[in-house]
């Protein structure tokens, strides 16, 4: 593949704008408070799609978040310039996360203009107890995966050949102070060699579709899509037949988190009405303002249950496009939001225009009627105005 041309510009736009935090990851433990990492994201491009295993996209999406100023593609670029993303020699991932059979490199014995690195590990992850070999579909030697290595799968081993595993330790290995300023010396630092840094940046920018960014969250929240893709209009427009909202939307446009929470639920789906979960792939927020946030026809998972996520973190890409995987029960391409109270359902569309005002209120003050088609439906810039719900005098129970 020719060298893309623009690829230092790309990227140097891409740090810019996660510069301004456009999309914040924020770890949060019960009771405590938050800490926030921006990051840019922006949604596959039709190459990095059919290329890169469902799984891996995955997981390098969600992983990247960890860091300030990593963009996806940059992790993506190195899967595919170590092992075309676990295909080495044959090899394949399974849907354990492990790639089968074994990739493990040739001897670091100086020759063939390699390192010269006598054996660190006694064998234990590359089977040669006289010289250390790279191992797994990134390619760590024995001596990098003993400082980055970490079990993040939680099945008490830290496995290089695991994608669970070994994503987590490339994302700790490019960004072990959890920011990069300079994209080329991380990836430099990753593997010592000029044409190895211009191979993973062509790479990221052959996967790179359009920049996504979503508005800071205001007050624990934010708007599940790109505010530039939704008027006001659109925001407060009534579901079918239940209190829920639809946005038309094109395929594999990213959605966010409205708020901060738990995953409880992200599960793919297969082809409806064969499969028959009318909704498709779907993401469940647990948030902490005590909602269920429902995100269904999703076409890719950015997060795994028991995944705790700020508002405005990338929880998956849109789809919906009628007999695909995970599209549900659809007839076009949308994103649909569901948000539950007590179990009950209740209308999303005065909490989006009330975020999009900049005054976010808990949907604990959501009506449950005026947003389905075809029955008397709510004036909602009117019902915020007379509920008082502005910048400078937001009701005291509406605060997340």
């Amino acid at each position: 593949m020719k060298l893309i041309g623009g690829v230092a510009a790309a990227l140097a736009l891409i740090l810019m704008i996660g510069a301004f935090a456009l999309v914040g990851l924020v770890t949060v433990a019960a009771g405590a408070g938050s800490a926030a990492a921006s990051v840019t994201v922006s949604s596959p491009s039709d190459e990095a799609v059919a290329d890169i295993p469902s799984l891996l996209l995955q997981l390098f999406i969600a992983e990247a978040q960890q860091c300030d100023g990593l963009p996806w593609t940059v992790m993506a670029g190195i899967s595919k310039v170590e092992s075309d993303h676990g295909r080495f020699a044959g090899a394949s991932i399974g849907p354990e996360g492990v790639a089968r059979p074994l990739i493990i490199g040739i001897a670091l014995d100086g020759s063939n203009g390699t390192a010269r690195i006598p054996d660190t590990d006694d064998g234990s992850l590359d089977g040669d107890t006289v010289w250390d070999r790279a191992v797994g579909p990134f390619q760590f030697i024995p001596s990098s995966w003993r400082i980055f290595g970490t079990d993040r799968n939680g099945d008490g081993i830290a496995d290089p050949h695991n994608i669970h595993d070994a994503v987590a330790a490339m994302r700790r290995h490019l960004c072990p102070d959890g920011r990069i300023v300079d994209i080329e010396a991380a990836i430099l630092d990753y593997n010592r060699s000029d044409e190895y840094v211009d191979a993973v940046l062509e790479w990221a920018d052959a996967y790179t579709g359009p920049l996504a960014s979503a508005a800071l969250p205001i007050a624990g929240y934010a708007l599940p899509v790109n505010p530039q893709l939704v008027d006001n209009q659109q925001l407060v427009s009534p579901h079918h037949d239940y209190p829920a909202w639809d946005l038309g939307l094109p395929v594999g446009t990213p959605l966010f988190a409205m708020t901060a929470g738990t995953i409880t639920n992200a599960a793919p789906a297969g082809v409806y009405p064969t499969d028959p979960n009318r909704c498709g792939t779907t993401v469940n927020l647990a948030g902490v303002d005590g909602a269920v946030y429902t995100y269904c026809h999703i076409s890719q998972l950015a997060v795994r249950a028991g995944q705790v996520v700020g508002a405005g973190t990338l929880v998956g890409l849109s789809g919906g496009q009628p007999g695909t995987l995970g599209a549900g029960n659809t007839t076009g391409p949308h994103l649909h939001l569901g948000i539950r109270v007590d179990g009950a359902a209740v209308c999303p569309q005065p909490l989006l225009l009330a975020i999009a005002r900049q005054t976010p209120i808990n949907p604990a003050v959501a009506p449950a009627a005026g947003c389905v088609q075809g029955r008397p439906t709510t004036d909602w810039p009117a019902w915020l105005d007379r509920a008082g719900i502005t910048p400078t005098d937001a009701p005291e129970e509406a605060q997340p």
